[in-house]
């Protein structure tokens, strides 16, 4: 199969990340840009909403339960509104014509989208190859769990690894999407994951990114394209993080962040218009924290993080306003307490989203760390210079506006972020800034391109408008008929235009110059290596060939002894037969040890058979000792790895791909 042949799967799961969204969008009042710009977040709000609901009520996951959970939730949507109306003032229409509007939407969204999937659609090399890398073991085997028990549940997700847990929360929006896409499409776990890698990083993020510039700046032209074109233009994301881990539940929550965000400059009056009316808004951020949370949680700690100057400023200046208009004590009191409220309230949900693994050593200096913040040369990438000046204009243009400077705050909170990260050594401060990313300087990492963005497509706003203004006063002082000795600079629209073509031309030069960075170059490569069956950290060619027959060569009720550290893991996500093992860790229990150690040299009636016999194992796949992990526990299962030469061993070979070996357990 190749990419073409791939799209199908690709358009379904962009439609279910747009489409039913969209409709709640509708329902709930939206209209214009703020409808489409919702409709993401919606999507994934419904997704995982209808998986807990699904898995408290019973109810298989699949499309019908996604839009049984579509339709009520909009039915509610429209109650809603019908109670409000006429109680919350009307939104004015967008100042700006729709068909500027969304040219400029679309043609940012196709320099963006362009830049990523030229790299990466020959980074992966097929649509049937994957990550071999460790979380993606959990990821794959996550997407068949769900496909096989009909439980798309958040709440119960981890159960795959400890099935006798009660409530084992794991956020399952990314792995219920593929398994849906699987489903409509009847690709394979991997086919159907890869599709939504693809409607993630190539289409969502650069239209979330637009939508963000959208509300800030209003529907202006150049701003727009200049964001969709920067968007495609940072190796840390969305690239990165689609091979290191690799992350999809963060590349998820991170591409839905500026959506998130948009909320946010809603509510606060922070953009340029208003664009939804108020009981949209807190409907939106509702519905942002549910999407954000089931995706994965440090996407809420880091609209936490984002929030600070908004809620700072409004408290700010609520105060100054009491005090400037000598309103009563109570009155200035409530004000002090509501801030202090909000403080108390931000601290107690930040501290619960803390993580407990700090394994991280610190990796660049002081000065390398900032430099890598002011040049885009995060972890020692290459530099983005385009974006990084672009940005020094924009807040210089905030600056000179007096107006935005939460925009730097929050590039400046995305930056402390990534320095505490890769500069700080382990401590309580660390923990308690950090802790919500596993102190990962990679995730953190992939925090700063955002509001670099941002940033620089208010700088590309502000020199459109320095130019113009400039143009204007130099043909003002000219001699009617003879204004820059050229008649089509008379009208300002003409002048406009100037403007316009530098900054297109600046956003082309980034286009084209991006396209062949030795940053994303890097980035390219180190996914290609991933994803290659050679050498194979995970899968080679020939396991991943036995692994593919396993539906016909071991019965369904069987279960297969792995190694979980050799790639044997997988076998359930690309056959669909149980494993002793669903992730890369050590043996769970005393009686899998047991197992693993002399399964095939026991004698019947042993208590090794006894056990093999209550768990069903009665394969073994041996993938030699070629371990994705050097880790020491990859050496506890003697009885899995190299079954052959085992003195003793009572087996069977049933099937053989090169060195990978399928065997049949004889000794009980």
């Amino acid at each position: 199969m190749n990419w073409w042949q791939a799209f199908p799967a690709i358009a379904v799961a962009a439609l279910l990340l747009f489409l039913p969204g969209l409709i709640l969008a509708r329902a709930l009042g939206t209209k214009g840009f703020a409808s489409a710009a919702m409709a993401p977040l919606a999507s994934c709000g419904l997704i995982g909403l209808a998986g807990v609901v699904g898995g408290l009520l019973r109810l298989d996951w699949g499309i019908l339960s996604y839009v049984l959970v579509t339709a009520v939730c909009t039915g509610l949507a429209l109650l809603l509104r019908r109670f409000f109306r006429g109680r919350v003032a009307a939104v004015a229409p967008a100042s700006a014509a729709p068909v500027a509007q969304w040219a400029a939407i679309l043609g940012g969204m196709a320099a963006g989208s362009y830049l990523i999937v030229s790299r990466l659609w020959p980074a992966i090399g097929k649509p049937g190859n994957f990550a071999q890398v460790y979380d993606n073991v959990f990821h794959l085997n996550a997407v068949r769990y769900i496909l096989e028990t009909g439980n798309a549940s958040s709440l119960t997700l981890g159960r795959m690894l400890n099935p006798d847990a009660g409530i084992a929360i794991y956020p399952s929006v990314w792995h219920s999407l593929a398994a849906l896409v699987s489903q409509l499409t009847s690709n394979d776990v991997i086919v159907s994951q890869n599709a939504v890698i693809v409607a993630v990083s190539v289409i969502l993020w650069p239209f979330a990114c637009i939508m963000l510039v959208r509300g800030i700046v209003g529907p202006r032209v150049l701003p727009l394209v200049f964001a969709g074109a920067l968007s495609g233009g940072f190796w840390m994301f969305p690239l990165q993080l689609l091979q290191w881990g690799p992350l999809y539940p963060n590349t998820l929550a991170y591409s839905l962040l500026p959506l998130a965000l948009l909320v946010l400059v809603g509510l606060f009056n922070a953009g340029r218009e208003r664009f939804m009316d108020n009981v949209s808004l807190w409907s939106f951020l509702l519905i942002a924290v549910a999407a954000l949370f089931l995706s994965q949680p440090n996407g809420v700690t880091a609209l936490l993080a984002f929030s600070v100057p908004l809620i700072a400023a409004a408290w700010f200046n609520q105060l100054r306003a009491r005090i400037r208009a000598k309103a009563g004590a109570r009155a200035i009191a409530f004000v002090v307490l509501w801030g202090f409220a909000a403080a108390a309230a931000f601290l107690v949900v930040w501290q619960s989203l803390l993580l407990s693994f700090d394994n991280w050593k610190p990796s660049r200096t002081l000065a390398q760390a900032v430099e890598d913040v002011a040049t885009g040369t995060l972890l020692g990438g290459s530099a983005t210079t385009v974006a990084s000046v672009a940005a020094l204009l924009g807040i210089i243009t905030i600056i000179l506006r007096r107006r935005g400077g939460w925009m730097i705050a929050c590039a400046l909170i995305a930056a402390a972020l990534y320095i505490v990260a890769v500069f700080m050594y382990q401590g309580r401060f660390r923990h308690f800034t950090t802790g919500s990313w596993y102190q990962d300087p990679y995730r953190l990492a992939a925090l700063v391109p955002l509001f670099t963005i941002v940033l620089a497509s208010v700088g590309a706003d502000g020199l459109v408008s320095a130019v113009r203004g400039w143009l204007g006063r130099m043909a003002e002082r000219r001699p009617a008929g003879r204004r820059l000795g050229l008649p089509q600079f008379r009208g300002s629209g003409s002048l406009y235009a100037v403007a316009a073509a530098a900054i297109l031309a600046l956003a082309f030069h980034t286009l084209v110059g991006r396209v062949h960075d030795p940053g994303l170059t890097a980035v390219s490569t180190k996914i290609t290596e991933t994803y290659s069956y050679v050498p194979g950290w995970a899968v080679s060619n020939d396991e991943f060939a036995l692994m593919s027959r396993l539906g016909s060569t071991v019965p369904e009720d069987a279960v297969i002894g792995v190694n979980p550290f050799n790639g044997g893991a997988l076998a359930y996500a690309i056959s669909g037969r149980h494993v002793t093992q669903y992730h890369l860790a050590p043996a769970p229990d005393a009686e899998l040890r047991k197992i693993a150690k002399d399964i095939t040299t026991a004698q019947a009636g042993s208590e090794t058979c006894q056990l093999a016999g209550k768990d069903q194992v009665r394969y073994i796949l041996d993938f030699g000792r070629f371990y994705m992990l050097n880790f020491p526990e990859a050496g506890s299962y003697p009885a899995f790895v190299d079954v052959a030469t085992a003195e003793g061993a009572k087996v069977e070979l049933v099937d053989q791909q090169g060195a990978a070996k399928l065997y049949r357990v004889t000794a009980c």
